[in-house]
């Protein structure tokens, strides 16, 4: 996936888990979608020709000692990172800690339906790939540029219901006629196993 893609995904995931958690609507969890998508290009840094390695000083030097969607695409890394911000006593604040977290996992969990894969279990010569090789989607193909779509509608529909739901009652009654489709797409994100998992994994903004 390109660079583009993962941050649409890194935001969608990142919203996704905030309504899920029934979040309140702060500047930290505005700022958690932020930085989500903002990292979630970030483990694409073992590419050379990547939006990240173009656009981060040396950025390139990683691609010469680790392979591409291997080390950085895995769940080691993903687990060390969650450490080092959550269990290391860095004081670093939930939010920024949480968006990290999230926009880093995002990354090798849609790049999983790359036909390529990710070595998601390295240094194990394992690689994770579509179970299913028609519902593969190759980098920049008409698919990918489907699923980005889709992705960019769903968050930007999911942050508008979500903040109109939160809204004063007076000034959501003026848009009552939307309040049944606004109400159900939260129902269908808001999902307790998410929550639960997000909870005991302190991922709250």
């Amino acid at each position: 996936m390109i660079h583009t893609t993962h941050a649409a995904f890194g935001a969608a995931l990142m919203e996704t888990i905030l309504v899920a958690e029934h979040a309140p609507i702060t500047w930290q969890a505005a700022a958690a979608v932020a930085v989500a998508f903002t990292v979630a290009p970030f483990p694409d840094i073992d590419h050379p020709e990547s939006w990240v390695s173009r656009h981060i000083p040396f950025g390139s030097v990683v691609s010469m000692f680790i392979r591409h969607r291997t080390l950085t695409h895995s769940l080691a890394v993903t687990v060390v990172l969650y450490l080092v911000l959550f269990d290391m006593g860095f004081h670093v604040p939930t939010w920024l800690a949480t968006g990290i977290v999230v926009g880093w996992t995002s990354h090798w969990l849609i790049d999983l339906l790359n036909p390529m894969g990710v070595q998601l279990f390295y240094p194990l010569l394992i690689w994770v790939r579509p179970p299913i090789p028609w519902l593969a989607i190759g980098v920049e193909s008409p698919g990918e540029v489907i699923i980005r779509l889709v992705i960019q509608v769903y968050a930007v529909a999911l942050g508008a219901s979500y903040g109109f739901l939160h809204l004063p009652g007076s000034v959501r009654e003026t848009g009552r006629f939307v309040l049944p489709y606004v109400s159900r797409l939260i129902e269908a994100v808001s999902l307790p196993w998410l929550a639960d998992a997000c909870r005991w994994l302190h991922l709250t903004a």
